[in-house]
């Protein structure tokens, strides 16, 4: 199958739907099946510029900011990211899709599958979060990654709460994004900059209700990819593992090279395993 888009092939449509005390802000394109993508909250849409624009030539993609990011308002009030994610789906028409998130898009798009199951056609999640996180106990190894990860974050944190924003940006990517250089890079970055305080400190992701996910993961049945890189922060393969073999039929693949944004590190592996997913996906 070939997913490269001619000239203009991927102009989108780019608008906003409304919810509950805000707005999202989404893009458009192409027709065929449906493609969803989540970002990262260490993102915005952008990170899927790449995924969008080849895409659109045989797909209807769709990309959108959560709430607090881009070009969506912030949260005035507790809101559900599952919620906004059908006010997305159902406003464009959109089901069934296929759900390709990102880290937390990971745990949105697996939660949205859990209370819509018919609105999904397949699932690729991108070093995916889990709403409530894993369940212990933990082997050594697991508790040894899950504690690297909680100091790393800790030291994120105390360089924000000290107003050194330069140092917090500096250890955000060494933890999460080390093998990202020129373009990516400099994307990755501008993200980070304009999405600054989403990314810090949360003052909106902070207000969304999410139910804990990791016990009801056998309830999902839509055909399910699990990727992670061997470059991520090492509590995330521990995440990738515990939810690929929670979910039944799942296919887990670690992609070299790879940091925790693997479409920016590693954007032709992803490419090639996404397109596996398509194959499988439900009508």
């Amino acid at each position: 199958m070939t997913v490269t888009s001619g000239p203009g092939r991927a102009r989108p449509d780019s608008d906003i739907v409304k919810v509950p005390g805000g707005h999202l802000a989404y893009d458009a394109a192409g027709r065929g099946a449906t493609v969803v993508f989540i970002h990262s909250v260490i993102a915005d849409r952008r990170m899927w510029d790449r995924e969008f624009a080849r895409l659109a030539g045989h797909h209807r993609v769709v990309r959108f900011d959560l709430r607090g990011f881009g070009g969506s308002s912030a949260a005035t009030d507790r809101f559900s990211n599952i919620a906004d994610l059908h006010a997305i789906i159902h406003e464009l028409r959109l089901a069934p899709a296929t759900l390709v998130g990102s880290s937390m898009g990971g745990a949105i798009a697996v939660d949205y599958a859990l209370e819509h199951p018919d609105d999904v056609a397949a699932l690729f999640l991108a070093a995916p979060g889990l709403s409530g996180g894993i369940l212990p106990p933990f082997d050594a190894a697991e508790q040894a990654a899950l504690d690297y990860d909680d100091q790393k974050s800790q030291e994120i944190s105390r360089a924000w709460t000290a107003g050194d924003r330069s140092k917090a940006v500096e250890l955000l990517q060494h933890l999460w994004c080390a093998e990202l250089k020129g373009p990516a890079l400099s994307l990755f970055r501008t993200m980070v900059e304009e999405n600054l305080t989403e990314v810090f400190a949360s003052p909106t992701q902070n207000q969304a209700q999410a139910t804990p996910a990791a016990t009801r993961l056998g309830q999902l049945h839509a055909p399910t990819t699990v990727a992670v890189g061997d470059r991520d922060n090492p509590s995330m393969p521990v995440f990738a593992r515990r939810i690929s073999e929670g979910i039944s039929g799942s296919r887990l693949v670690t992609i070299p090279g790879a940091d925790h944004l693997i479409n920016l590190s590693q954007p032709e592996a992803f490419e090639t395993h996404l397109l596996a997913t398509f194959a499988s996906r439900r009508q």
